[in-house]
């Protein structure tokens, strides 16, 4: 798997796997958004050409947040979220970043338990965050100190 920054040219390709994994999915203008943020890092994981997973973070103040992170449908539980955690990890550490934050949806237990095997706590809820078709869902909230 090749790890690369994203460019403009990937943006529809983004906006397509996060619309088939977030149902708050981001669209191709806020990926190219985030591509012209000076605090956004926007990488993608390929094989062969081919993207099959991304993230996106913003690093502020010795701080990191992560705003998105996603895999293609066809290449999930294939190691690609955690290669993608893993150059977070490698960045933050590379920039002396004292702490990691995400927020996640509270039905994910998944994304939770991948995270907690990275070292994330919980730190916090937020109510009614997520939208959902037929109300509102909790976001959890995570934290790593580094």
């Amino acid at each position: 798997m090749n790890i690369r920054t994203a460019v403009a040219a990937d943006c529809a390709r983004l906006a397509e796997i996060d619309a088939q994994s977030n149902p708050s999915a981001w669209s191709k203008k806020q990926f190219q958004s985030a591509l012209n943020s000076r605090t956004d890092t926007v990488l993608v994981c390929e094989k062969n050409d081919v993207i099959q997973g991304f993230i996106v973070w913003q690093s502020v103040c010795g701080e990191s947040e992560l705003h998105l992170i996603a895999a293609a449908p066809e290449c999930r539980r294939q190691g690609v979220a955690s290669v993608l955690l893993e150059r977070w990890f490698q960045t933050a550490s590379s920039e002396a970043l004292t702490r990691l934050f995400l927020e996640v949806r509270a039905a994910n237990g998944a994304a939770q338990r991948l995270y907690r095997k990275y070292g994330f706590q919980e730190c916090g809820r937020r109510k009614d965050y997520y939208p959902l078709a037929n109300g509102r869902e909790d976001a959890v909230l995570m934290e790593k100190i580094c």
